[in-house]
């Protein structure tokens, strides 16, 4: 019996339910007193304003979602679910990136109860105030005492620490009385508030991606300034790549690489043969190896 039961065990992956252009209702449970539908919508996509006589609760599997309620709209990221009582007029609609959404309506709506309500319709959007025009600002504000901090580590390098004493003073004053207050603000304002936009959105390895992206420009700015034999911005690039691939590593190995515990075995398995190549045999170190010679799989 339990083999059975197993049997009918389906898994669905937010990333196999996908559109063409117009929303998806995957229907997974239909019965005389509920419908479990799973959404899918694109970016101006919606399901048009109507007034069923059935309860609504939707939760947000992926993305932002804007309900719209009577005339009252709302904002919905993932793991966030809302419940609207029958006879209310409701629509549902994917402001920006992609929406996957749960939809229980009880008891389930006719094909006439799906009709459009023109007595209801989606406000006009008004722009609001943008925090990150704010944060903009702020870091023009303070790059000029972030150059000068480059600036003046190019400086000693001619010259010991007495010989600037008082422009050292002023940096140290700059870094705690202004650029750290701003980076505890962002902690305390900002960073939760984005944290839980990657949680609806995904896209949190993006910062890694830039990591990359800015390692391959200051490797190939490097060739050209080696090919033109210019030492001092050679020296400059090297120093930008090295402590840039190391706080690369440090992030990777402290913040993500720990996550991947959270996998079945199944899948870090996968991931283990794919990152040596197909073969997931323990490589087998090669006589005389230094340490950590030898023992890096191929990570072709």
């Amino acid at each position: 019996m339990g083999e059975a039961a197993t049997a009918e065990v389906e898994v669905i992956r937010s990333e196999e339910v996908r559109s063409h252009g117009g929303p998806v209702a995957r229907t997974l449970s239909d019965a005389p007193s509920h419908r479990v539908l799973l959404l899918e919508l694109t970016p101006g996509r919606e399901l048009p304003p109507h007034r069923p006589p059935s309860r609504l609760i939707l939760c947000v599997l992926q993305g932002t979602a804007e309900l719209l309620t009577g005339d009252t709209t709302r904002w919905l990221l993932a793991g966030e679910v809302a419940t609207v009582p029958a006879g209310i007029a409701r629509g549902v609609r994917c402001p920006a990136g992609r929406l996957v959404a749960l939809a229980i309506v009880a008891p389930p709506p006719s094909a006439d109860d799906h009709l459009g309500d023109e007595s209801v319709a989606w406000p006009v959007p008004s722009p609001g105030p943008d925090p990150a025009a704010v944060i903009r600002s702020e870091h023009r504000e303070l790059i000029s005492g972030v150059a000068h901090l480059g600036l003046l580590a190019q400086r000693l390098s001619g010259g010991g620490v007495d010989q600037l004493e008082g422009e050292i003073r002023t940096a140290i004053e700059f870094l705690e009385h202004e650029l750290l207050p701003h980076a505890r603000a962002e902690e305390r304002l900002i960073y939760p508030k984005v944290e839980r936009v990657l949680r609806a959105e995904g896209q949190a390895t993006a910062a890694m991606e830039y990591d990359h992206r800015r390692i391959e420009g200051l490797a190939a700015d490097l060739g050209r300034a080696a090919a033109a034999e210019h030492s001092d911005e050679a020296r400059g690039l090297l120093q930008q790549l090295a402590t840039t691939v190391q706080l690369h590593f440090d992030k990777e190995e402290e913040l993500y690489l720990p996550l991947l515990s959270r996998l079945g075995p199944e899948e870090r398995q996968a991931m283990v043969r794919s990152l040596r190549g197909g073969h997931p045999e323990e490589p087998t170190p090669r006589q005389g190896a230094g340490k950590g010679d030898g023992d890096k799989g191929d990570t072709r």
